[in-house]
């Protein structure tokens, strides 16, 4: 790796912000699971998650998915963008929701997830964990832009 690439990756190689970016997106979501609590403490309950530990299994699914999706974002294209970090939000989101949305439909069937207000509480979560996701990917990206621009600023400094 040549010094120019060292120094715009700041501390961090690329690899380890993808993995920071997964830490932090599994925070967020055990936060935003704690807010969500009486809606899905009664769908863990309902696939048969552990109701001691169900809240943060259920923001688990992030932890993997946020990384991978920073990486395909961010890290792998270079560009830490505020547009590049609400969609990191919102796929980590909609995804972690997607993978605990096809367990549902695995204990119970496509059926019970299309009958009475089920629907209507999917969506509900879904778009909740969504704007969600939106919000908490900004801070991530401007911290992200800071460490390049701190970096850029010790390469001159340096270099003089």
């Amino acid at each position: 790796m040549d010094s120019s690439r060292a120094a715009e990756l700041g501390p961090f190689t690329a690899r380890q912000w993808s993995l920071l970016a997964g830490v932090y997106a599994f925070g967020c979501a055990t936060l935003t699971a704690f807010a969500l609590s009486g809606m899905l403490g009664l769908f863990a309950e309902v696939i048969g998650l552990p109701a001691a530990v169900a809240l943060p299994l259920l923001a688990t699914p992030a932890l993997i998915v946020g990384a991978g999706v920073w990486w395909t974002l961010v890290e792998r294209r270079e560009t830490a963008t505020y547009p590049r970090g609400a969609a990191f939000g919102l796929l980590t989101a909609l995804l972690t929701g997607g993978v605990w949305t096809a367990r549902f439909v695995s204990v119970w069937s496509v059926e019970m997830l299309t009958a009475g207000p089920v629907p209507l509480l999917v969506g509900f979560v879904l778009g909740a964990v969504g704007v969600a996701g939106v919000l908490v990917g900004l801070p991530f990206t401007f911290v992200r832009r800071r460490s390049r621009v701190r970096s850029d600023a010790d390469a001159t400094a340096n270099s003089l």
